[in-house]
């Protein structure tokens, strides 16, 4: 018998490593109370920004499957969603490029460099259709350093911004310039004060920072950040 949405998820969810649904939601960016109910049957489809942000955080289960239970219920592994160009962009794949501009994920980083592009990547397009934008000449692709964002975004994961969106858009995770660093943060308004909220993953070893309402004209948005991939082997 085909298993229901409701079972779909709660499978997804413990074989990616959630125990609990509330840890899975704080990952997708999605309330608590949207996997609850879809977990235990009182909502009945699994759709638009849900179903994507859900695909994200339950990486090895193909969205149609989560969704509809439609075709094989895995992707392929990973580690051939992305691979470096080496020749012709081959059969299955877009070509997206790399570029010489590092994103900080500590204190920050400097980058005085004229950015390049070092070299391109394939990407899959099933992986591409399911993270990022239809129009896929708006993305560039950045390398992440340092610890700040650990469990999210990790040292050396390529990432994947919306170079097309400099400027905030809610709460997220950008790529920004804020007093010369070169971050990827999480963006994110003090609804008390007004400020803007630079937040760690890791806010153990990097504490909020807060940006004054009068100075906000001064942060620097490249982009937003779309989806991030461990590259296995350069």
């Amino acid at each position: 018998m085909p298993m229901t949405l409701a079972e779909r998820l709660i499978h997804a969810r413990k074989e990616s490593g959630f125990a609990e649904a509330k840890p899975a939601a704080d990952r997708a960016g999605i309330t608590a109370s949207a996997i609850y109910q879809l977990e235990n049957g009182k909502t009945k489809s699994l759709h638009g920004e849900t179903a994507v942000q859900l695909a994200k955080v339950y990486p090895r289960f193909r969205i149609e499957w989560l969704i509809a239970g439609d075709g094989p219920m895995h992707v392929p592994d990973s580690t051939s969603s992305v691979q470096v160009s080496t020749g012709e962009t081959p059969p299955g794949y877009v070509r997206l490029p790399l570029l010489s501009m590092e994103g900080e994920m500590g204190f920050g980083a400097v980058n005085d460099e004229p950015i390049e592009v070092v070299q391109f990547l394939d990407v899959a397009e099933w992986w591409a259709r399911q993270n990022l934008p239809h129009d896929i000449d708006r993305v560039r692709v950045i390398t992440a350093r340092g610890d700040s964002m650990a469990g999210v975004i990790n040292h050396g994961d390529i990432v994947f911004v919306d170079q097309s969106a400099p400027y905030y858009d809610g709460e997220g995770i950008y790529v920004f310039n804020w007093q010369g660093r070169a971050l990827i943060k999480r963006l994110a308004p003090n609804l008390r004060t007004g400020n803007m909220q630079i937040l760690s993953a890791n806010s153990a070893a990097y504490p909020p920072e807060e940006i004054a309402v009068g100075e906000i004209d001064q942060l620097h948005i490249a982009g937003r950040v779309l989806a991030w991939l461990t590259l296995k082997k350069f």
